[in-house]
């Protein structure tokens, strides 16, 4: 090395890039003016030999070798901008002609640092992760990395033999990005970033903005470009702009792409795959599927994403995603996605310490790790998380042309307790449980999804109820347009489950659902998460043996079909037998189509107006009864549910004066069913059922439902009615005079009963007592006489002398005898002389 070459060289600095220690290579490797003259250092560490060739004089000078550890450098006399390239020769004589890629400065500026740090860089993939382009006609890759942690990064991949110590990145600002521009590394290459941290540690990464991946886990990243497709579903997102969220159905087929690969051996090409989704969804009636999550995920775990830019193999590549999604677009068939903006796994090759410290979840592991699953939670806190999460939202609807997004469950972040014991967790900095962060986040998400896309749905599972999801954020809510109602789906499991014999107790499970079905904006969800194997998971929950479960089936379909609330059902391909499948799709395909055609099941489902009960009461019966109403009462529909496991003819109060026809009946042959139907149209009558003033007769197969349109009478038909009605109320009313009057008259022949009963009564009672009297004074002389003889006993008795001479007694007799005559003669006298009466003065002797 000449020695004016020497004194050029920086060698403490030259050291940190040979021990790959540094975040600034470009200060040094790559061409530098140096007066009339360009130092070029380069460092290749397999290189024998390395050239510089001069592209605008075909020149090549050697390079010297600076460190023999690859270190190498040339002084250049060129006084203009100068273009080379490198002919590196191997120890093995293989020779290669490349471009320096430190002769290419960053793309990246201070606009976009300042964005991204505010969380507000929302098309922020476009500039990290590797974007393959031309630059000064060279073909190559942009790189770029964020890792603020890091000591040092540096791209590996099938361009430069996975050795960490070529392309090592530059920090372009102090929040942490690195980039570089690699000529040559073209779509189809594998590359990961190589982190060394500030202890000297290690670690290998795929790039988290990656639009493809490859490996079991998505462990390595491919460079790919994002090409779109030849779109042509113009008047599909035109008419998606117009949708309007508390009027427009909304009935959801929930899949999974993997299970319809599956289904196929993965032999057959996604546009067969395709077509076998479109066909099964409408033969089924759906408007809108949900996929599962098509992220690159750890396998049989859709929800652990791996790489959340980055399509899982069973999706297919970009472009044949794009071309499924315009498929559906041009049949009239809306595509969600499940997104997963709540947590990510740990794992050794993904987003956590992805930088040798946390950097996308929360530092400390009392917010950062979900206690339960081990999972990693956002944090919400950091702005370039946010960032990345809401840019991921929009490159799926933006360039995929997604219909919305179905969030997973919320709950766990926004309650910073949640499954969480005492002590396990941190407050807010006011004292609450409330995370604050997350919830700034989602309103962020749903103020720019929908601000930039009219139209776009977003949907969310919360299980805690927080109050006002689906309130705009205007209004102090999270912005969501739908929320899972999860309360639902849980209680009429719970019922369902029941044998019909016991259900009478838990008629409530039924009922409870309408006193909060119009707090948020609801979705019915039989999701993956309640019936896991799709509707052979709903058969098998029913009770009963096979038919029995059908007639549940049928009942359980029918009955989320009429209640208040959006639709979604997971569905599983080949779950049930081939009999089965058929009554299922014919019943589900004439809900659907029932649910479409009738504005009055889907017309007011977001307000109260569009419901109400005719009888929620008969649980001993196990029925309900209830009305949907279209705007304006334009349309009336009843609805009459059998719960029970036996037939009935029931009598039931009707709203309206009309005709009443049957437009569905879950028990109908062609469902399955046994064919108990209400054929042609039943005309109301005039009777108090249900507090209506009208009803109608019907009979009800066991465990079924039955849907009856309402048709009203012509204006002659309601004054021949109305005829009618008054001579039926000419006649009712003589009737009731009549029974009056006769009324009137039992009252009158009552009244002389009664009369004479008591006359009767007073004579009898009159006679008992005198009798009664009568016996008392026989009574009682009966004791006078009995008094007097004894005392006559006792004088004679008195007589101690008894024993004197005969004679005495004789004569004492006699002259007893001869006195008692006198006597009584003297007495009769005495008796018939009057008293004299009393006068004023003293009496007369």
């Amino acid at each position: 090395m000449t020695s004016k070459l020497y004194k050029m060289m920086n060698w403490p600095e030259i050291e940190e890039i040979i021990y790959s220690d540094g975040d600034n290579p470009h200060r040094i490797l790559g061409a530098h003016k140096v007066g009339s003259s360009y130092l070029i250092q380069a460092f290749y560490p397999d290189a024998d030999t390395i050239k510089v060739r001069v592209e605008q004089t075909g020149k090549e000078y050697e390079m010297e070798l600076a460190d023999e550890a690859g270190f190498f450098a040339a002084l250049i006399p060129y006084t203009d901008k100068l273009k080379y390239k490198f002919v590196i020769k191997d120890a093995e004589g293989k020779e290669i002609v490349k471009d320096d890629p430190y002769a290419f400065g960053p793309l990246m500026d201070r606009e976009d640092f300042i964005k991204f740090g505010s969380g507000i860089h929302y098309h922020i993939y476009e500039k990290l992760g590797a974007h393959p382009m031309v630059r000064n006609s060279v073909a190559g890759t942009e790189f770029a990395v964020w890792a603020p942690s890091a000591a040092r990064v540096s791209v590996i991949g099938d361009f430069n033999n996975w050795d960490g110590r070529t392309c090592q990145m530059h920090r372009l600002d102090p929040i942490g990005i690195f980039e570089i521009f690699i000529p040559g590394a073209a779509e189809g290459d594998g590359y990961q970033f190589e982190i060394k941290t500030r202890s000297g540690l290690v670690y290998k990464r795929p790039d988290p903005f990656a639009f493809e991946s490859k490996g079991e886990n998505g462990v390595i990243s491919v460079v790919r470009s994002l090409k779109q497709i030849r779109w042509t579903d113009e008047k599909w997102l035109a008419q998606r702009s117009k949708f309007e969220l508390d009027e427009d159905p909304l009935s959801i087929c929930e899949i999974s792409l993997e299970a319809f690969a599956d289904r196929h051996n993965d032999k057959s090409s996604m546009k067969e795959i395709t077509a076998d989704i479109l066909e099964y969804v409408k033969n089924h009636g759906f408007n809108t599927i949900e996929l599962m999550p098509v992220m690159k995920h750890l396998p049989g775990h859709f929800y652990h994403i791996m790489d959340f830019f980055a399509l899982d193999n069973s999706s297919g590549n970009t472009n044949e995603f794009m071309e499924f999604v315009n498929t559906m677009h041009n049949s009239g068939v809306r595509v969600i996605l499940d997104w997963v903006p709540t947590f990510f796994p740990k794992s050794s090759c993904g987003l956590s310490d992805f930088d040798g410290r946390p950097l996308f979840e929360y530092e400390d592991p009392r917010i950062g790790v979900h206690p339960k699953s081990g999972d990693m939670i956002f944090d919400y806190g950091r702005k370039e998380v946010t960032n990345f999460l809401i840019t991921n939202a929009l490159y799926w609807i933006e360039n995929f042309h997604i219909d919305g997004l179905r969030t997973s469950d919320i709950s766990r972040i926004l309650y910073l307790d949640y499954d969480r014991k005492p002590g396990e967790w941190l407050p807010n900095i006011y004292g609450g449980n409330e995370n604050l962060e997350a919830l700034e986040f989602l309103k962020q998400f749903n103020t720019i999804i929908h601000k930039n896309n009219p139209g776009i749905i977003t949907i969310t599972k919360e299980t805690a109820c927080w109050p006002q999801l689906t309130d705009s954020v205007d209004e102090g809510g999270l912005g969501f347009d739908f929320k899972w109602n999860n309360g639902w789906t849980r209680d009429f499991l719970s019922y369902m489950q029941n044998d019909p014999l016991f259900r009478a107790g838990h008629h409530d499970e039924l009922t409870f659902s309408l006193i909060y079905s119009y707090t948020e904006r609801f979705v019915l969800a039989f999701t993956h998460e309640d019936v896991e194997k799709g509707l052979e998971g709903l058969y098998y929950l029913m009770p009963g043996d096979s038919s029995q479960k059908m007639a549940n089936l049928r009942l359980a379909l029918s009955f989320m079909m009429v209640h208040p609330g959006r639709k979604h059902l997971y569905m599983s391909p080949d779950a049930l037998t081939i009999d089965q499948s058929v009554f299922v799709e014919n019943i589900l395909k004439k809900l659907n189509e029932l649910y479409y055609d009738h504005d009055a099941l889907h017309e007011l489902d977001g307000s109260d107006k569009g419901f109400e009960w005719i009888n929620n009461m008969a649980s001993d019966q196990c029925m309900l009864s209830f009305i949907r109403k279209s705007t304006g009462d334009m349309e009336t529909l009843l609805v009459v549910a059998n719960m029970a496991g036996v037939e009935r003819e029931y009598e039931i109060g009707v709203p309206v004066d009309g005709r009443y026809t049957e437009i569905f009946n879950s028990d109908n042959l062609s469902y399955g069913g046994t064919g108990i139907l209400n054929e042609g149209r039943i005309e109301s009558k005039r009777n108090d059922i249900d507090g209506r003033n009208y009803s109608i007769s019907i009979k009800i197969a066991p465990v079924s439902l039955a849907i009856f349109s309402f048709t009203p009478y012509t204006e002659q038909e309601k004054k021949i009615r109305a005829i009618k009605e008054e001579e039926e109320i000419r006649k009712e009313k003589e009737r009731q005079e009549a029974l009056e009057a006769l009324k009137e008259k039992q009252s009158l022949e009552e009244q002389k009963l009664l009369e004479q009963l008591k006359l009767k009564y007073e004579k009898e009672l009159a006679e008992q007592e005198k009798a009664i009297e009568e016996k008392y004074e026989k009574i009682e002389e009966e004791r006078i006489f009995s008094i007097v003889t004894d005392a006559a006993v006792k004088g004679l008795s008195a007589g101690k002398k008894a024993a004197d001479s005969k004679k005495t007694a004789k004569s004492a007799d006699k002259v007893s005898k001869t006195s008692s005559r006198t006597g009584s003669k003297e007495t009769s006298k005495t008796a018939k002389k009057p008293v004299p009466k009393k006068t004023s003065g003293k009496s007369k002797k």
